[in-house]
């Protein structure tokens, strides 16, 4: 979340998300993509938080293949709110690397 100000100002709200760095910085790394990863990430739903499509409100169900060259990411979705779970296949991966922001977590990454 380097460029996703978790602790914004929102009027009287403090503590809400911001993706306006990330936005502004995402025009510029967009054509670096594969195209299906370019879709998704400039898919400006993703980001609406009143849209379906918003992955704000998904959590992580779990991370599979971690250490091999292919590996799902698959994030439940929010009951209230999206229609459906949201699973992200990467191929030809050459790292994977957890890096929890919680050191009481440690690599719990689900089943």
């Amino acid at each position: 979340m380097e460029y996703v100000n978790l602790d914004a100002q929102v009027g009287d709200v403090s503590g809400a998300l911001d993706p306006a760095r990330y936005l502004s910085h995402l025009p510029s790394i967009s054509g670096d993509l594969p195209p299906g990863a370019r879709a998704f990430a400039t898919d400006a739903d993703h980001y609406d938080f009143r849209s379906r499509r918003c992955v704000k409100d998904l959590t992580l169900r779990a991370v599979r293949g971690a250490g091999g060259e292919e590996v799902e990411v698959e994030f439940q979705h929010n009951c209230w709110k999206h229609d459906q779970d949201l699973l992200i296949r990467y191929a030809g991966v050459s790292g994977f690397i957890v890096d929890p922001v919680d050191d009481e977590r440690g690599t719990e990454l689900g089943a």
